[in-house]
């Protein structure tokens, strides 16, 4: 009996399939000098903030309000609201943790084409 057990296990550790999490390697900042083109300041006004945290929860913030999301389609709902109440939003600013998964990176940014966001920006942050 013990032999068979020991065969079950050398069977089933052989068969056994181990996957680790990748992630993709995001560039850091090289310097600390501010950009050559700042963005106008009436444009402000016309961005949806999208957060991703370490957890993979969404905050999609504009200006007159913000809304925590859990999973995709209720951020491509909401980032669907966000551009019907405003016609002058034309951008997303999307800010990811840099502990996030790359999985929850990829549901953000396919809300955000799913929504209509033609202008996409990627921010790393620590959050």
């Amino acid at each position: 009996m013990v032999d068979v057990t020991f065969l079950l296990l050398i069977f089933f550790m052989v068969t056994a399939s181990f996957t680790m999490q990748r992630s993709i390697p995001m560039p850091r900042r090289v310097s600390e000098v501010p950009t050559i083109n700042p963005r106008p300041v009436d444009s402000v006004d016309r961005v949806v903030e999208l957060s991703i945290d370490s957890d993979g929860l969404f905050l999609v913030r504009t200006q007159a309000w913000e809304r925590e999301c859990v999973g995709k389609q209720r951020v491509v709902q909401t980032l669907k609201n966000a551009r019907q109440r405003s016609v002058d939003i034309d951008r997303l600013v999307v800010m990811v943790d840099d502990q996030a998964r790359l999985q929850s990176l990829v549901d953000g940014l396919d809300a955000g084409a799913i929504a209509g966001f033609e202008v996409v920006e990627l921010t790393e942050t620590r959050l």
